[in-house]
């Protein structure tokens, strides 16, 4: 009952409204996300990029870089430290509130995410966001609720034209006539995300380095999934952890290795080989010291 009450409580405290497409049959459900020979080809080539991208570690260091030039990150880890934090983010945390968020609007975990996948492969094999191509990142923001799209807006401005192609895309979004309209539509997990996303956007394109939005407080129960969220909402928060992280390679692929054990035979198991919680040493102290003081002593 606690844990179905905060769900409730979480669509509630972020504004997320039911969204148009539950109640429909899953194979019109299905249908709607496989698309024809345009749809299908866009996929095709996301994903290439993305792939391609994983044996091109200087593609992402020059992205890293870049971000660092304009001002969004300060630290520029490894490709082993960005990997370890990237599960953290996705596993340890993005999952861990996404599961909340979903059980809050009613949506089915594995039926929805296999949809996901159908949609855009590629928007899901990138724990980080370095790796994929940007027209993978705008579907994956498009696709996807966000409290606050700030984290891929920045990873956009990593490539030539990102922010822009992304607010033309979520035009076409609002006015129905996006290539992808029908299968976006029927992913959104909130009924008036793409009514407000163009508005994010341009007070993004106005205003780059503005702050992320502040994690609503007492948003979920868990001291260390606050600490998550609060730490990885913006890309400068995630290369601080990263950078923070005392890893190599090798560590790097075990952890990904228990990741994948975690959420598949592991899960039927009952074993856990992976961390259920960030490193809170990698963590930003200011951070800590907000979701573990006593509630009485938080701004």
């Amino acid at each position: 009952m606690q844990a179905l009450a905060e769900a409730h409580s979480m669509a509630e405290t972020q504004g997320a409204t039911p969204p148009a497409w539950l109640g429909r049959s899953r194979w019109r459900l299905l249908g709607d996300v496989i698309g024809g020979v345009r749809q299908n080809w866009d996929k095709l080539r996301q994903l290439v990029s993305l792939l391609a991208a994983y044996f091109r570690p200087r593609l992402v260091r020059r992205r890293l870089e870049r971000l660092r030039a304009l001002g969004h990150v300060d630290a520029t880890p490894t490709i082993a430290q960005l990997l370890v934090a990237g599960r953290d983010q996705m596993v340890v945390s993005a999952a861990a509130e996404t599961k909340l968020f979903y059980r809050s609007q009613g949506i089915p975990w594995v039926f929805h995410n296999l949809r996901r996948f159908i949609s855009g492969p590629a928007t899901m094999l990138d724990p980080i966001g370095l790796f994929a191509p940007r027209d993978a990142i705008v579907h994956h923001v498009l696709q996807t609720f966000h409290r606050h799209p700030l984290y891929d807006l920045v990873l956009l401005r990593a490539h030539d034209g990102g922010v822009e192609a992304m607010a033309a895309q979520a035009a076409q979004i609002a006015d129905g006539t996006h290539p992808h309209q029908r299968a976006l539509a029927s992913l959104i997990e909130d009924g008036a995300y793409h009514a407000r996303l163009p508005r994010d956007i341009a007070a993004f394109q106005a205003d780059p380095h503005e702050a992320a939005r502040a994690i609503p407080a007492g948003l979920v129960g868990d001291a260390d999934l606050m600490i998550a969220m609060d730490q990885f909402k913006d890309v400068a928060g995630f290369a601080r952890y990263a950078a923070r992280l005392d890893v190599g390679l090798g560590g790097a692929i075990a952890g990904w290795l228990a990741a994948g054990f975690d959420e598949t035979l592991g899960g039927v198991l009952g074993i856990r080989l992976g961390p259920r919680r960030v490193r809170r040493d990698a963590c930003d102290p200011d951070v800590v010291a907000l979701h573990t003081a006593p509630a009485n002593d938080r701004t």
